[in-house]
């Protein structure tokens, strides 16, 4: 099993809602005039902006008075109102989540000064194509699985209370494991009104409208499973060689950001060559590029006793066609995470 390398940018296309088509002047606008970002249902999604002379503005808008997290742009949506009516955004990824892949949605939201009352209950969903559903109400798990569009579970960011700051904007965040198909994010309340926890004094009339800001997903790095056994992505040598290259150096960050994560984790290094030379001569060059992971890791701060290295010359080839390419893909390096119990603590 293999893993490619992305960087820890936001993955999350306009993510502060600074681009803009056209300065809001109507509302429901957030499909015309914020770039990327659109409404998945009927539902009227409104954007913000402090360009806006009418009762779209920031600071003071139809809804009440909140400055931008961060720039000058963020978005409004209604998370509980009566008859179920919900309000969505769903935003386009820069690239496809990666199957295996920890990933990380942060978003900013603060409860509109008008709102009766706050929820607890923000959720996220990812879909492979954008989304089109014809209804302004809640998008329960049911809907969303007959779609013909893949979408994975609905997840709930953590809450320990309300959402009811009015002032100051409250983070959201979770991590979760890619799937491997999603290239779109839908944000709202996917629970009806009897499922949602509402604080409010009329629940049968009252509603929670949201401003939210600065939506960012991050690469974290893999998902290792213990007593699985992976090939080091990027960490493929050269011939007659047992230096790191660039992304190599990489891969090996983020074997080791997970091991710091999961103390209760060892690994052990394997080192493979190709068939080209001596059994003799093999074996010493796997070993030595066994060290050298093993050397790097512990560099980088991981404890001598949670790693040991091995070297298997040609003795376990990934392929055997004996072709350039499969000679490049037999100079690697295997690992597998095993549990750790410290004698010395």
């Amino acid at each position: 099993m293999t893993f490619s390398f992305s960087y820890s940018q936001n993955l999350v296309k306009n993510g502060g809602f600074e681009e803009f088509v056209s300065c809001p002047v109507k509302m429901s606008n957030l499909n015309r005039d914020a770039e990327y970002w659109s409404a998945p249902t009927l539902g009227t999604t409104d954007y913000f902006n402090e360009c806006s002379r009418t009762k779209l503005g920031i600071p003071l808008n139809f809804k009440g008075k909140q400055e931008a997290y961060e720039g000058s742009a963020y978005a409004g949506l209604y998370l509980y109102a009566p008859k179920d009516y919900r309000e969505y955004i769903q935003v386009p990824l820069t690239e496809t989540l990666e199957k295996g892949s920890r990933y990380r949605l942060t978003l900013f939201l603060s409860l509109s000064e008008k709102s009766d009352g706050a929820v607890k209950d923000m959720g996220a969903v990812f879909a492979e194509k954008p989304m089109s559903i014809h209804t302004k109400r809640h998008l329960a798990q049911g809907m969303l699985s007959v779609e013909v569009v893949e979408t994975t579970p609905i997840k709930l960011f953590p809450a320990n209370d309300f959402y009811d700051d009015k002032q100051k904007w409250m983070e959201l965040t979770f991590d979760f494991v890619g799937k491997g198909f999603e290239k779109h994010l839908i944000l709202g309340n996917f629970k009806s009104n009897a499922a949602t926890a509402f604080d409010g004094p009329n629940t049968t009339e009252g509603y929670s409208y949201y401003y939210v800001d600065d939506i960012s997903l991050v690469y974290l790095g893999p998902e290792y499973k213990p007593n699985e056994v992976y090939v080091l992505d990027h960490v493929n040598f050269n011939f007659d060689k047992f230096d790191l290259q660039p992304k190599a150096k990489q891969s090996l960050r983020d074997v080791y950001d997970y091991l710091k994560k999961n103390p209760n984790l060892k690994v052990s290094i394997s080192g493979h060559t190709d068939d080209m030379g001596s059994d003799e001569y093999n074996n010493v060059l796997s070993r030595e590029r066994a060290k050298t992971v093993a050397n790097y890791l512990m560099a980088l701060g991981l404890e001598k006793k949670r790693i040991s290295s091995k070297g298997y010359g040609y003795k376990n080839p990934l392929d055997t066609t004996q072709t350039e390419e499969a000679r490049r893909l037999n100079r690697r390096v295997e690992f597998v995470m095993t549990e750790f119990e410290d004698e010395n603590p």
